[in-house]
């Protein structure tokens, strides 16, 4: 009877080890199976981003029992001060990889178009900045000297729509060129960021710098105003005022003629210079060409080489000037003798006294200077200033008619009656 207790007891048992068996059996292969069959694509998808966001931390990706009770032991050898510090830096690299690009840099008008050497360029960069910020930097990096920045420094303006614009201008110096990157560097909250635009190579015409050229290009050339005087038997002095509208007017220059700018001011934007040239009589239109760069043709100029009044140039009041100092003489002895002649009929000091001060302006008026002789080696200049240009040299003592001063220097006409300025030091006493 025993022993048949005994045999139940270890068929009893040897089934229940069985049916353990079996479940463990039965539970790894349903672990085995759903780790073999095919995951959802997004899913894994997911996965992928999320061990890429976080490539040194360990994402639970099961909730089972077996593994939450392994995430608690790992927490309780950790210690809790340990696994709190890790989901700081789980936060802190979540925040890292959220941190988006917050400065744009883009060109609003690249120079698709045909370029010509000499030309100035325009272009104009937009700038978005989608945070607080403080500074901009702006920087050109140069792969070679084909292309000069005009205006470098010059500063950002903010839009109605809180971007930011600006037009620097850049010539182009050689056939193949190179425009620069453009590279902005902008301090905000967060931190500096930095944004570029990429090189522009390109190749540019050069022209032909021959005839009537005159080495212009410009957006828009003018002649505001000119003057034809005599130079002498043979020639005229024509003077230009020229103004110049996205061009290189400083490099204004006529072949065959004695020639120069007298004076210039503005820049690339906008330019006025004083030119002036010597040329013969016979000419009897004065022209010459420049290249206009929207309309990419080479334009005329031109101006009568006929002699007329005064307008622009320095050399005014030539022959004038000798009859306005015999009518301030006469003048001056008409209220002399008045004076005196009331003294005499009225027999009153007071015209006596009204008659000195006219008679002190007639001295003074009498021993002005007419005629000079100049030194040797004396300058003779176009305009009353030191870097005017210099039209003769003397090489040996010259005899000439004084005409004016002013400010230290003589406006004299030489025999050939050609006109020019002096400097009072350069005149023999």
């Amino acid at each position: 009877m025993k022993f048949f207790l005994y045999a139940i007891l270890v068929l009893q048992l040897f089934a229940q080890e069985e049916f353990v068996f079996s479940a463990k059996n039965n539970t790894f292969n349903a672990l085995v199976a759903e780790a073999e069959s095919p995951k959802d694509s997004a899913l894994e998808e997911d996965k992928i981003k999320r061990k890429n966001i976080l490539p040194e931390v360990m994402v639970e990706e099961s909730s089972s029992p077996l593994e939450f009770n392994i995430s608690q032991e790992n927490k309780k050898e950790k210690g809790q001060d340990a696994y709190e510090e890790e989901d700081l830096k789980l936060e802190e690299i979540k925040k890292q990889n959220l941190i988006t690009k917050n400065v744009y840099l883009d060109m609003i008008n690249p120079p698709y178009s045909i370029l010509y050497v000499h030309q100035i360029v325009p272009i104009t960069f937009k700038l978005l900045v989608l945070s607080q910020y403080s500074t901009i930097e702006t920087r050109f990096i140069l792969d070679n000297a084909s292309v000069e920045v005009l205006n470098p420094k010059e500063t950002w303006t903010l839009n109605q729509d809180s971007s930011l614009s600006n037009t620097f201008y850049f010539k182009i110096n050689q056939p193949n060129f190179t425009i620069p990157k453009v590279e902005v560097i902008v301090n905000t909250i967060e931190g500096e960021f930095q944004e570029n635009t990429d090189f522009i190579v390109g190749r540019a015409i050069k022209l032909e710098r021959k005839g009537r050229y005159s080495q212009v290009l410009a957006k828009d050339l003018k002649i505001l105003d000119s003057k034809i005087t005599n130079y002498d038997s043979q020639h005229n002095l024509a003077v230009f005022q020229l103004q110049s509208n996205l061009g290189n007017l400083f490099d204004f220059h006529l072949q065959s003629y004695q020639q120069g700018i007298e004076s210039k001011s503005g820049d690339y934007k906008e330019a006025i210079a004083f030119y002036y040239a010597i040329v013969p009589k016979s000419l009897g239109i004065i022209s010459f060409e420049y290249f206009n760069t929207e309309k990419s043709q080479y334009i005329e100029l031109q101006v009568d080489n006929i002699p007329q009044d005064e307008r622009v140039s320095t050399q005014s009041d030539i022959r004038p000037k000798n009859n306005i100092q015999f009518y301030q003489v006469s003048f001056v002895v008409f209220l002399i003798l008045v004076s005196f002649g009331l003294y005499f009929y009225k027999r009153k000091w007071i015209f006596i006294l009204l008659g000195i001060l006219p008679l002190v302006l007639l001295f003074y008026l009498l021993s002005a200077r007419t005629s000079a002789v100049l030194k040797v080696n004396t300058p003779i200049r176009i305009q009353p200033t030191f870097n005017s240009t210099i039209i003769l040299i003397t090489k040996e003592p010259m005899k000439v008619e004084v005409l004016s001063d002013i400010r230290g220097y003589y406006k004299v006409i030489l025999e050939d009656e050609r006109i020019g300025w002096v400097e009072k030091n350069d005149v023999q006493d």
